[in-house]
């Protein structure tokens, strides 16, 4: 099976590497936070989702971590699932049992699988008191000879630079929405100019764009993070190497 990456919505991307079928962040609720609608359905319905071998969840914010979706995966198939450190208790309530939890740079393998948790600059913030930025990250993941870089959600940071010499990144799926209002969101969430400067920072191969056009959770249009990115990009002479998708498209790899 040849490698490829589906955006389904907002964080949630299907990456399939060979056999194998991994799932960022899923999401197929109506609304997150009980607030904030959908307004996009999800790229792939949740019946035509293939069996997944791994689910990764970066950190507990609602658009992140929805436990009625990991519910729905736990009963269709039986899925390894990895969290930052200290938050395995949301998989133990949604009834999984190969569960990983991981701090900043440690790796697992599940067969052919290598998961790497990286570094994230966030804070989660599912309750009111819930202020902790080392139980958010990011994943990589290597197999078939290639690797994917997960940033889940994070502000601009130097351990991009330290991943891009660490690893050979074929693609980096990076977040380019919610950062505005500006003074608001700026230490926490990357927009579309500090987004192609992480890419910079990884040199990868490839950039597809995530946390965008299915939530409005933000002051910016819904539309404009993927024109400004596409805007930077061009400036920065990498516009060949951005693929923006809408839900439900597929990038071959």
């Amino acid at each position: 099976m040849p490698n490829s990456i589906t955006f389904i919505n907002h964080a949630t991307v299907l990456i399939q590497l060979g056999d194998l079928s991994i799932l960022t962040d899923p999401i197929y609720a109506r609304t997150i936070s009980f607030v904030f609608p959908r307004l996009q359905k999800p790229g792939i319905p949740f019946r035509d989702l293939p069996p997944i071998d791994c689910i990764l969840v970066s950190h507990n914010d609602y658009d992140h971590l929805n436990v009625k979706t990991l519910r729905r995966l736990r009963r269709r198939s039986s899925s390894t699932i990895a969290f930052p450190r200290g938050l395995a208790p949301y998989a133990r309530r949604a009834g999984f049992r190969d569960i990983v939890e991981m701090g900043w740079w440690e790796e697992t393998e599940r067969g052919d699988l290598r998961i790497t948790c990286t570094p994230a600059r966030h804070v989660s913030k599912r309750r009111p008191r819930d202020r902790n930025s080392s139980a958010c990250c990011g994943y990589l993941v290597q197999a078939e000879g290639r690797t994917v870089y997960f940033a889940g959600d994070t502000g601009y940071g130097d351990f991009f630079q330290e991943l891009g010499r660490r690893y050979t990144i074929d693609v980096a799926l990076l977040p380019i929405g919610a950062y505005k209002p500006h003074d608001w969101f700026k230490d926490v969430h990357l927009n579309p100019v500090s987004t192609v400067q992480a890419f910079l920072d990884l040199r990868a191969q490839h950039l597809i764009p995530i946390h965008w056009g299915t939530f409005w959770i933000s002051d910016e249009p819904m539309a404009e993070p993927p024109v400004l990115l596409q805007q930077e990009a061009r400036r920065q002479g990498v516009e060949s190497k951005v693929h923006v998708l809408k839900n439900g498209e597929r990038f071959g790899f």
